[in-house]
């Protein structure tokens, strides 16, 4: 796995993160959707609320100025709704396209259940696009079965609702380490 650094996201982060969400979620995408939705969808799956972003949940791996990846959760589901108590929704998992198969979502994953776990998350949510299935599988999230996610009222999205149980008191894996954390 190449070092990096896993840290929170701060508001300057914004235009390198639009433009990672953008190349990494239409290469993804197009492997499973038809390109027409994919057009369709990307601008709207790729729009951040910076309430959600700059919230202090949100993390990016970097090397050096080069932000590799993001990934978030979030006590507001997708819909704008409160979750219940010790519930959360994965938000806006991903990683450059010339980075993906390194390990960064991976590790990006892992930190995300270790903090969504320390802040009391005991059941963490993802409406997952389909060509995140197995990604999202292989993380320990089980299928709850597929639907249609309506993005607006001309885009529909098949994706699958998942969610996986989190472990309490999990540790950070040790080839990870968060910005600000002393060794």
């Amino acid at each position: 796995m190449p070092q990096f650094l896993i840290r929170p996201v701060f508001p300057a982060d914004h235009a390198a993160i639009s433009d990672l969400l953008r190349s990494a979620y239409g290469l993804q995408m197009q492997r499973v959707y038809p390109e027409a939705l994919v057009r369709q969808a990307v601008p709207i799956l790729t729009r951040s609320a910076p309430t959600l972003l700059f919230g202090g949940r949100y993390y990016l791996a970097e090397v050096g100025e080069d932000v590799l990846g993001i990934a978030g959760w979030s006590d507001i589901s997708p819909f704008g709704r409160t979750c219940p108590l010790g519930h959360a929704h994965l938000r806006h998992l991903a990683v450059a396209p010339d980075w993906q198969g390194r390990g960064i979502g991976r590790a990006l994953l892992e930190h995300l259940k270790v903090t969504a776990g320390r802040a009391g998350v005991h059941r963490l949510h993802c409406l997952c696009p389909l060509n995140a299935v197995p990604f999202c599988t292989a993380g320990g999230f089980q299928s709850m079965g597929e639907v249609v996610l309506g993005l607006s009222p001309e885009v529909s999205l098949p994706a699958a609702q998942m969610c996986h149980e989190l472990e309490q008191g999990i540790a950070p894996r040790p080839e990870v380490i968060e910005a600000g954390a002393t060794l």
